[in-house]
C-alpha cells in the first residue's frame, strides 16, 4: 500500500510541467473625439482598444489582470475626467459598457468608476490574449472654446498589475493586489473647432396710408457662436440687388424704397461688404445682433403688400 501511494506521488510529480516565469504586455489604443460640435452640448463617443498578451501562463491556471486607469495628466473632475487646453478644459468619461454607465476607473480613485478584472487564459502553449473595448464620451460644453484639448495617460496613470491564479478565478478587482505591473501609455484628445448658427425674424413696417414721413422698424438676428470665435454678418441687397438702395415689390410691380441699418441712428447702412458688415465675438450662448430699417418719406405707390427677401451670412 506504501509502494503504491509512492508511485502515484512520483507519476504525479512527473506531469507537472516546469516553471516559468509570467509575463505580460498591454496595449492601449489613443482616442481621438475628432472635431466634435461642442456649441450644440451634444456628447460626442468614441472607443479604444485594450489589448493584454502573456507568457508563462502554467497549465490549469490563468492570468488575472487589473488594469486600474487614473484621470489622466488633465486631472478630473468628481466623477469625469478633464482634457486641457491652456487654461480651457472639457470633460469626459471612460466606460466599461457600450452603455456607458458604468464608469472605468483606478483602484484608488472610486469617483472614475470601478476596475473590471480581465482573464487570460493558457491556450496550451503557455501563452493567451484579451481583448477589451473601452467607451469613451466627451460632454458637450457649448461654453468652451475652439483648440485641441489632450491628456496624457502614462506611469502611475495606468497600473496594470495581474498574476497567475487558479482556473475559475473571480474577475473582481477589489482588494487585489498583483505580483507584477504593466503601464501602457495612450493619449485622449478633441478638437473642438469654431462653428456659428444664425436665426432670422423679419421686419414689418406695419400698414400706413401715405409715405410723407420716414417710417422706422427694428428686427433682430440670433447669432450663436463657439467662445472666442470671431464672426462677421452681411446682408444682401435683396430683389434690387443694391444694399445702397434696397426695394419692396407689391405683386402688381410697385415698389416702395427702404434700407437697413447697423445702428440705432441709421447712419450705417448694413450691407454686403467688408466696410458695411456687422462684427462681434462668440460667446458660447445666443446673442441677440438688432437690425435697423428705414422707410423714408416717398410717393406714396399704389395699396398692396410691399415685401423684399434679404439674405443674411455669417462668416467664421
Amino acid at each position: 500500500m506504501k509502494t503504491l501511494i509512492v508511485f502515484l506521488l512520483l507519476c504525479l510529480g512527473a506531469a507537472l510541467p516546469r516553471a516559468e516565469a509570467q509575463t505580460c504586455s498591454a496595449t492601449v489604443s489613443s482616442i481621438d473625439f475628432g472635431s466634435p460640435d461642442i456649441l450644440s452640448g451634444a456628447s460626442t463617443d468614441a472607443l479604444a482598444t485594450l489589448t493584454v498578451s502573456c507568457t508563462g501562463i502554467p497549465l490549469l491556471a490563468v492570468i488575472k489582470m487589473c488594469p486600474s486607469i487614473g484621470a489622466g495628466s488633465a486631472g478630473s473632475n468628481g466623477s469625469a475626467r478633464l482634457l486641457t487646453n491652456g487654461t480651457r478644459t472639457l470633460s469626459y468619461q471612460l466606460f466599461q459598457d457600450s452603455g456607458r454607465s458604468q464608469g472605468w476607473g483606478s483602484l484608488d480613485n472610486t469617483q472614475l468608476g470601478t476596475v473590471p478584472g480581465i482573464i487570460i487564459g493558457n491556450i496550451l502553449s503557455g501563452a493567451g490574449s484579451a481583448t477589451r473595448t473601452i467607451y469613451a464620451r466627451l460632454y458637450g460644453d457649448s461654453s468652451a472654446a475652439a483648440g485641441t484639448y489632450v491628456s496624457n495617460f502614462s506611469g502611475s496613470q495606468t497600473t496594470f498589475s495581474y498574476s497567475s491564479m487558479l482556473l475559475g478565478a473571480s474577475t473582481s478587482c477589489t482588494g487585489f493586489v498583483g505580483n507584477a505591473i504593466v503601464r501602457p501609455e495612450f493619449t485622449v484628445t478633441a478638437s473642438p473647432q469654431p462653428t456659428c448658427t444664425i436665426s432670422t425674424t423679419d421686419l414689418d413696417f406695419g400698414v400706413k396710408g401715405v409715405l410723407n414721413a420716414a417710417i422706422t422698424g427694428q428686427s433682430s438676428l440670433g447669432i450663436a457662436c463657439t467662445q472666442g470665435a470671431s464672426w462677421s454678418i452681411v446682408l444682401d441687397g435683396g430683389a434690387s440687388g443694391n444694399t445702397a438702395a434696397r426695394r419692396m415689390t407689391s405683386p402688381a410691380g410697385d415698389n416702395v424704397s427702404y434700407n437697413l441699418y447697423r445702428d440705432a441712428a441709421r447712419t450705417s447702412v448694413w450691407g454686403a461688404s467688408a466696410a458695411t458688415q456687422a462684427t462681434g465675438t462668440g460667446t458660447g450662448n445666443q446673442q441677440s445682433v438688432p437690425v435697423f430699417g428705414t422707410v423714408p418719406a416717398q410717393p406714396t405707390p399704389k395699396p398692396g403688400v410691399y415685401s423684399d427677401r434679404v439674405v443674411a451670412t455669417i462668416r467664421y
